[in-house]
């Protein structure tokens, strides 16, 4: 049933005894353990870099990451008819459960090792990485998106919200630009490493007492802040604001910072940049950039939901951030 699929695992050294499918990749068992194949997203030339930075990673003693199996050749992928086919070793499916501290306070171990290796090497992966400071030209192009975006609120917003709505989303806005204004005060991203832009549960792994961090394809040059608030904000949004509505306990930001910092350390001046990154609401702006692109007559549920949801975190979130 899967043939195709077994020669193109034979080309990673790959001998599977069965092959069975999830949704986006290919389970293969073997008789030293059980693998991932699927279809990579990046182009070759970002899955080299991928390849060299677990590499290197692994190298400095980070274990707990997917690493690319490799070709005769030598290639960190395969490619066949169009596609381009990648393999890691499958550490299983129990994604990390937010709402379970003791697994949060272990990613959050594992986070901060992984951190360590990434700056670590920062130094000898400069001669692969853009010089410009890419960590705040983030922000400046998000300043103009939504700038933009407030001129359409004004045009048609109320074709799709209430005033009050309105206000709220316009009060967003006006953070966002305030926030990057201090960003720049800041000089934020001026020394940038490697991140992995996607510290979700679907790429944390919880297994028998240790986490693994996969999927690696949006992996980018910023600075390192970008990776742990995107993870810390997670929380925030998974547990804490859904813990303190039941009177349920969560941990406090300091206690956060705590986990992580046991393998790297955070300066008072990364201290104060991080409070202002984790201040900035990601999700709202990337929310009201993917609906502006669309012409639509209405909101969509998915994107209703996500707005509802950030206005009503939004005074948890700062209570939460003091």
């Amino acid at each position: 049933m899967y043939d195709n699929i077994i020669e193109i695992a034979k080309k990673f050294n790959i001998m599977p005894i069965n092959v069975y499918k999830c949704r986006y990749y290919y389970v293969l068992n073997c008789g030293n353990g059980a693998y991932s194949l699927s279809v990579a997203r990046p182009k070759p030339g970002k899955i080299n870099e991928i390849h060299k930075v677990k590499e290197c990673l692994f190298d400095y003693g980070i274990h707990n990451i997917d690493t690319y199996c490799v070709t005769a050749q030598g290639n960190p992928y395969y490619e066949d008819d169009d596609r381009v086919y990648v393999a890691t070793r499958f550490f299983g499916s129990n994604e990390l459960d937010f709402m379970n501290d003791t697994q949060v306070s272990i990613a959050l171990n594992d986070i901060g090792r992984l951190h360590k290796g990434l700056r670590l090497m920062g130094e000898e992966m400069l001669s692969v990485a853009s010089d410009s400071n890419a960590t705040i030209s983030m922000y400046h192009s998000k300043a103009r998106s939504l700038e933009r975006i407030k001129k359409l609120l004004i045009q048609k917003g109320n074709k799709y919200w209430n005033k009050e709505t309105i206000n709220s989303f316009r009060d967003l806005i006006e953070k966002c630009l305030e926030l990057t204004a201090r960003l720049d005060e800041l000089n934020y991203g001026k020394v940038s490493t490697y991140c992995h832009c996607g510290l979700k549960e679907g790429n944390i792994i919880y297994k028998k007492g240790r986490t693994y961090i996969i999927d690696w394809d949006n992996m980018k040059y910023l600075n390192y802040i970008e990776d742990i608030s995107f993870f810390i904000r997670r929380y925030m949004r998974k547990n804490c604001y859904y813990s303190s509505k039941h009177n349920m306990s969560f941990m406090s930001l300091d206690d956060v910072l705590n986990k992580y910092s046991r393998f790297t350390s955070i300066s008072d001046y990364e201290y104060e940049v991080l409070r202002v990154v984790l201040e900035y609401p990601h999700r709202f702006v990337s929310t009201m950039e993917t609906f502006f692109k669309t012409s639509k007559n209405f909101v969509p549920s998915g994107v209703k939901n996500k707005l509802e949801e950030i206005v009503e975190q939004k005074e948890f979130a700062e209570m939460y951030l003091k």
